[in-house]
């Protein structure tokens, strides 16, 4: 979150002191070890999002490193082309220069970004966008970074398929040249007429190959996307203290590209053993399933909830937030009623 919270003058000392205390708490609680689901097998009904169906897909992403302009990127693009189009759905491939500052300097080159969009039964303009990037670094072959996301996308749009037709459309935006410097992100927002229907972003990442789906960054002026991910999210992992510490960390994803353009939006990754990230140990064996199951099932039910979601108004203000026991909970910088909800489940 790139602005959490600025005290208007006479807020009143006992609630400022009171709210420090409430996210300091949350924040060592949220260091403690946390319950994954298990793993759901192939075997499962289409409508659930199974780690076993989406394991299939990181095998054949994840063979061997793919950095973008390699003939292996090139392979794992014509692989989530088929895929999609299989699917039945509307799939483009986005050929495009892209050019964006990142550290180090100027940095540029043609990212081929694949999409793919569920038509929403509304027959509006709004839509809710997944992202995930494709493209690994030359040092690994990316099963967590980010084939878990890419793989959850897949599998979220079979699921979201087989069941009901959403209100809203899902645009499914798999980015190419991410590792780079967020070039395929930078291409559709840029250049592609879809991006112009985006109401809200979930970007999805991994820092390494395990441990629980955590939300560790939003938009400024999330209250209503906190509302959101509370009432959704199975086996919630969220904590305002976090995504502030986030922000000062001066790290980027493909989500950065929206935040700057102005867009409502989420990150979630998981974080645990960072000694496989970008390194050769970033392999489908070395994945643990039971992260791949917390985030998929942030996916499709993230994807449920914002499709169904009336997306007139996708911000509004800050909340403090942080998982209890099951729970978010959450409030608003201004005012005193907290609210929390578990959805606790294995997937919708």
């Amino acid at each position: 979150m790139r602005r959490l919270w600025r005290p208007e003058r006479g807020v009143n000392a006992t609630i400022a002191l009171l709210t420090f205390l409430v996210v300091t708490g949350a924040a060592l609680y949220g260091t403690l070890p946390t319950g994954l689901p298990d793993p759901i097998p192939a075997s499962a009904p289409p409508t659930e999002f199974s780690s076993g169906r989406t394991l299939e897909h990181i095998w054949a992403i994840a063979r061997n490193p793919h950095p973008m302009g390699s003939p292996e990127n090139a392979a794992v693009r014509d692989y989530l082309v088929e895929e999609l189009n299989a699917l039945g759905l509307q799939v483009k491939v986005q050929e495009a220069t892209a050019a964006r500052f990142a550290i180090g300097g100027l940095v540029a080159g043609r990212p081929e970004n694949v999409l793919a969009r569920l038509q929403g039964a509304s027959d509006g303009d709004k839509a809710f966008l997944l992202v995930a990037h494709y493209d690994s670094v030359p040092t690994g072959p990316g099963a967590s970074d980010d084939g878990a996301g890419v793989a959850a996308m897949l599998e979220t749009a079979r699921a979201l398929k087989a069941g009901l037709q959403l209100k809203n459309d899902v645009i499914l935006l798999f980015t190419d040249g991410e590792e780079r410097g967020l070039l395929g992100a930078q291409a559709f927002a840029e250049g592609h007429p879809w991006a112009e229907d985006v109401r809200v972003v979930l970007n999805l990442e991994a820092r390494g190959n395990s441990g629980a789906a955590r939300l560790f960054e939003t938009s400024d002026e999330s209250g209503w996307i906190i509302q959101q991910f509370a009432k959704a999210a199975p086996y919630p992992v969220a904590n305002s203290g976090s995504t502030a510490g986030y922000e000062l960390s001066g790290s980027d994803t493909d989500l950065s590209v929206f935040l700057d353009a102005g867009r409502a939006g989420m990150n979630v990754a998981y974080l645990e053993g960072v000694t496989h990230y970008h390194t050769r140990l970033d392999t489908v064996k070395e994945l643990d399933e039971r992260s791949l199951q917390h985030l998929g099932s942030y996916v499709l039910a993230l994807a449920r909830q914002f499709g169904d979601a009336n997306l007139d108004q996708p911000k509004a203000p800050d909340a403090i937030f942080f998982n209890l026991l099951g729970f978010v909970v959450h409030y608003p910088t201004e005012g005193p009623s907290p609210s929390w909800r578990s959805p606790l489940r294995s997937s919708l």
